[in-house]
């Protein structure tokens, strides 16, 4: 008699980032950053430290933080930006890394706001979302739930770390993607998606979610088609100015604000340059390549001749 072994199967295939993942995010973060919403607050989300129950439907618990963050920030009045990425590891299973806008202490590319800051006045937004977040998983499932979700960011904004937290998003990148040809390439190299991305490549595991990134709506393709982030439509709204002296009594003039142009981002205008993709004071300190001060030559079509 002899006893057949059949094979164990093989593991589940990691998802990685393709490159329809990272212009969800990219387009999603220059829209942001053009209206200021700097991602320097991260949140990561162990979802197998709060029990088996909430690692089991995942879907359900993530809509849940989601909608109670949208609620935290819409009663403080505050604009919904944020994006995310799911992972999932070896020790610590299925997680997501969250990006958003919280209000801090000016940054120092805003002197103008510095010079009318109050600390005696104004809300400490940033420490509110962190107490609020780290106790979200105990309100959900009724006792404690230590390093369940952890919040970093810095007490002052701090724009250059808008592209750091957004890049780390994309760590699991593709490392066979090619975004950029060597016959379309002005140095007549192909770029590779895992050159735009400022973070070392790291297995992301087997994400099984539908989505493996995301975007708020506020930042969504809806938004970027109207020109203003949600939370901004005072941009978009009608005004009324007052009666102009020697104007006819009670005959206010309305003024309706042009129609803002759709934003595009610069990968959408077929930019595969980092010095032209990330500000200078992100690239410069990541790469060490010098400031970008004139365009960048043009691809070299004579024929040697």
């Amino acid at each position: 008699m002899t006893t057949a072994f059949l094979p164990l199967p093989s593991p589940p295939a990691s998802r990685w980032l393709t490159e329809r993942d990272f212009v969800t995010l990219y387009n999603a973060a220059e829209f942001a950053q053009a209206f200021e919403l700097y991602f320097d607050t991260t949140v990561a989300i162990s979802w197998r430290l709060m029990g088996p129950e909430v690692e089991g439907d995942v879907p359900a618990f993530f809509a849940a933080f989601t909608k109670c963050l949208r609620d935290w920030l819409e009663v403080r009045h505050l604009p919904v930006a944020c994006v995310y990425a799911h992972e999932c590891g070896p020790r610590i299973g299925l997680h997501t890394h969250l990006n958003l806008y919280v209000p801090g202490v000016p940054p120092d590319n805003r002197p103008d706001l510095q010079k009318i800051y109050r600390p005696d006045l104004a809300p400490d937004y940033r420490g509110e979302f962190r107490a609020w977040a780290r106790g979200w998983p105990e309100r959900q499932v009724g006792r404690r739930t230590p390093r369940a979700i952890r919040v970093r960011g810095p007490k002052k904004e701090t724009p250059w770390l808008h592209w750091l937290t957004t890049s780390y998003l994309m760590k699991g990148y593709d490392r066979s993607a090619v975004v950029q040809s060597a016959r379309n390439s002005p140095d007549g190299l192909g770029v590779l998606l895992g050159e735009l991305i400022a973070w070392p490549w790291r297995d992301p595991g087997p994400v099984a979610l539908k989505q493996r990134v995301g975007v708020s709506r506020s930042l969504g393709p809806d938004r970027r088609a109207i020109g203003v982030p949600g939370g901004f439509d005072y941009l978009l709204e009608k005004w009324t100015l007052p009666l102009f002296p020697n104007s006819v009594p009670n005959t206010p003039r309305t003024i309706v604000t042009r129609p803002r142009p759709a934003f595009r981002s610069k990968y959408e205008d077929g930019i595969r340059d980092v010095r032209l993709l990330y500000p200078a004071a992100f690239y410069h300190r990541i790469t060490r390549l010098p400031r970008l001060t004139a365009p960048p030559p043009e691809p070299d079509e004579s024929d040697g001749g």
